[in-house]
């Protein structure tokens, strides 16, 4: 699954309890805690949150940002691609790549458990 389904689905809020509980397994696996405000409204807000603590991880050790993204599977070269191509800063733009896959895996483990599926 591409990031562009993925879009359509965060513009329909599809998912987003699932994303978010997600998101704090992740961020707990690299000892950070992901303490959202709940109920999570939109993925805008999420998305903000995330860029929130991404920029703060980011400043204070940034290996633990590298972490992250290896333990995620985010790859640094598309990391280095969408930087190429984004408006967004640096800690945004990061924010937005871990949303969205957190949706993916959301997406990929809803599809899987599924009986029609297996």
């Amino acid at each position: 699954m591409d990031l562009i389904k993925v879009s359509k689905l965060i513009a329909s809020n599809k998912f987003l309890i699932e994303t978010t509980f997600q998101l704090e397994k992740d961020f707990l696996n690299i000892g950070v805690n992901f303490d959202i405000e709940k109920p999570v409204q939109d993925y805008k807000q999420l998305f903000l949150f995330t860029s929130l603590i991404v920029n703060r991880l980011n400043n204070q050790d940034p290996k633990r940002v590298v972490n992250l993204l290896y333990r995620i599977d985010l790859s640094e070269e598309k990391v280095q691609s969408e930087m190429k191509i984004s408006s967004l800063s640096f800690s945004e733009l990061l924010a937005e790549l871990i949303v969205k896959r957190g949706l993916q895996k959301v997406i990929i483990k809803n599809y899987y458990s599924s009986p029609e599926n297996q």
